[in-house]
């Protein structure tokens, strides 16, 4: 179950930074910052995809991880600057949800 919970807030981060990029009205309609916001909100989905479900192991984990964190904070950052308070506070919570997944210790599977 943790594994598709912690995809949530990925998931809504994407669709709302989607919706910044191509809805009129927002103020950000088709610039370059909501486009990178919407790229970082998909690799930190990807991020979390990765932790959560391939469960990588020693370096590659830490990397997936620091990875993850700096592309969900820029993201948050970069929302913040584009003045989407929804996608700031999502981001945040992408954010926790990393340190969760990765305080998490790594399956461990059986020897064959």
């Amino acid at each position: 179950m943790l594994q598709f919970s912690a995809l949530l807030p990925a998931l809504a981060g994407v669709g709302l930074a989607g919706y910044a990029w191509i809805t009129e009205g927002t103020g950000v309609t088709g610039t370059a910052g909501a486009l990178l916001a919407l790229i970082g909100a998909l690799a930190a989905l990807l991020g979390l995809a990765a932790l959560a479900m391939a469960h990588p192991t020693g370096g590659r984990r830490r990397l997936v991880v620091f990875a993850t964190f700096v592309a969900a904070v820029l993201t948050a950052v970069a929302a913040w600057f584009l003045m989407q308070d929804a996608l700031t506070i999502v981001m945040a919570l992408v954010v926790l949800t990393i340190l969760v997944v990765a305080a998490r210790p790594p399956l461990r599977t059986a020897a064959p």
